[in-house]
Parts: structure tokens; C-alpha cells; sequence
């Protein structure tokens, strides 16, 4: 897995030089020092393409073990307009987040961003914008060391989530907890069709 930088705020591009190979490009390097910097995932997964709007730019993926993750395409990825339902296509993409979680029951913070600027680590993009949605849901587990909250949504279903390590309240959450989360979206960096 690649690892990247997410900026959290409202700050818009940040200019981006040629990224180094496996490294982050000199712009997003100056922001890692800087508060509400975090650090998630870049993914890579081989999956059937089950839907696709073309005018928003997202779609729908699903793998061979029947999970579905809907992703929203980059301006970078290329040859969107010529992916179809039903494609193979091998994607990489930016791992959704939780940036701020706060009890149910608490008032929403301004520290609860609804842009998120993400630099990914090898590109040769410098930061890409990113919408922050929310997902209120009660939390059924917490794996403190590895960041992870389980979450039963209302629907019923579960759902992992990586926690970032700017977030220091996490030890205030504990399992039953309603709580409501700040997830940036997953964003796709790279779709390839496969055969």
C-alpha cells in the first residue's frame, strides 16, 4: 500500500512540483508539519464496473468477494469517458477517512471540514480536493493501536473505518456509543480497464 497526505481545511490546490519517485512532491512535503495534516491509504483493487456516471464523475466497483465501493474520479484518470458497465478495471484510490468524531449528541464542531486536499505519495498531481461527508452511525468496536472503529450503521450494516492520527479524542469513544463521523469520500487516483 501506498501512503499519502491529507490536508484538512479549506486551503484550495497547493502548487505541485514533480512528485519524487515513491515520495511526496515538495509542496505537499512543506504541509506534513503543519496541524491538520493526516496520513491514510492508497488502494489498489481489481473489480467489475457496476455503474458509471459520466457528468459526476463516480462509479461503482464491485470485487470478486461481492463488496461494492463507489469512487469519484479524479480529473487524472484518464480515459474515464471510455469506461462502460461491465469493464474489468484495476483502480487505485484514496481510502475514505474519518478526520473528526463527536457523540451523537454533541454540537458539530468547525473543526468538522467539508473539504479535504489530499497529496498523494509517487504522484506526480500535488494535491487533489476531496468532499467530507458525514456517517452517523453507533460504534460497535475500537482497535485503539491500529486506529479502526467497527461501526453498525442504521441500515444495519457494518463498516470499518481508519481514524486519523490528528484526531486525538479517541479514547473518549467507546463501544455502544452513537456517534456521528466526518469521512472524507474515496476518490480514485487511476482506473484501468483489465482483461
Amino acid at each position: 500500500m501506498k501512503r499519502l497526505l491529507v490536508a484538512v481545511a479549506l486551503i484550495g490546490w497547493i502548487g505541485a512540483g514533480a512528485a519524487r519517485a515513491g515520495g511526496l512532491s515538495p509542496a505537499a512535503e512543506k504541509e506534513v508539519g503543519k496541524p491538520g495534516v493526516v496520513v491514510a491509504d492508497v488502494l489498489e483493487v481489481k473489480a467489475v464496473l457496476e455503474s458509471i456516471d459520466y457528468k459526476k464523475r463516480t462509479t461503482t466497483l464491485k470485487d470478486n468477494k461481492g463488496r461494492a465501493i463507489t469512487l469519484k474520479a479524479d480529473k487524472a484518470v484518464k480515459n474515464f469517458d471510455q469506461l462502460k458497465k461491465g469493464d474489468v478495471v484495476l483502480a487505485d484510490f484514496v481510502e475514505p477517512i474519518a478526520i473528526f468524531i463527536r457523540k451523537a449528541n454533541a454540537p458539530q464542531s468547525a473543526a468538522e471540514a467539508r473539504l479535504v486536499s489530499i497529496a498523494p505519495k509517487g504522484s506526480h498531481r500535488g494535491v487533489l480536493l476531496a468532499e467530507a461527508f458525514q456517517v452517523a452511525a453507533a460504534v460497535e468496536s475500537i482497535d485503539f493501536k491500529a486506529r479502526l472503529v467497527t461501526l453498525k450503521e442504521p441500515n444495519r450494516s457494518a463498516r470499518v473505518v481508519a481514524v486519523d492520527k490528528g484526531f486525538k479524542n479517541l479514547e473518549g469513544i467507546k463501544k455502544g456509543d452513537e456517534v456521528v463521523l466526518t469521512v472524507t469520500e474515496a476518490i480514485a487516483i487511476k482506473i484501468e480497464k483489465r482483461k
